[in-house]
């Protein structure tokens, strides 16, 4: 499973990876690779155990149940995707994870911008009016 993942991941092209095969590896690549998201697979945490990444992770599950019975242990869980999921699902997710703070910043400032147009637009409209008219 992981390997498959880690293949569709680097298709992309875009993404840095480690990939660790047990739980106990996990948290010592999280102290010595400053990665920005995990990906962690269901079946490597058992419901109860406790993994502290220190970045926001998604969890590879079966269904819904299978996630939330192990997402507790996660510090930062955000969600999940399912194992069987497209590739185009699995890549989605990935980019949600991380650009999930930098959208709202930019919709922001976008919305900023928007609402300057349109007041220097609208100035500009009745300043031409006004000239026409008088």
């Amino acid at each position: 499973m992981g390997s498959g993942v880690e293949t569709v991941l680097r298709l992309e092209r875009r993404y840095e990876l480690r990939r660790v095969a047990r739980l106990g590896e996990a948290g010592a690549v999280a102290k010595t690779w400053p990665a920005d998201a995990a990906l962690v697979d269901a079946a490597m945490l058992r419901p109860g155990d406790r993994l502290a990444l220190g970045v926001p992770a998604v969890v590879l599950a079966g269904g819904d149940a299978e996630s939330r019975a192990v997402s507790g242990g996660l510090d930062d869980p955000r969600g999940w995707v399912r194992k069987d999921a497209p590739a185009a699902d699995l890549i989605r997710a990935v980019e949600q994870l991380l650009t999930a703070g930098q959208q709202s910043a930019a919709g922001s400032l976008a919305l900023l911008a928007l609402g300057v147009l349109v007041l220097v637009f609208g100035g500009l409209l009745f300043y031409l009016i006004w000239l026409a008219l008088v």
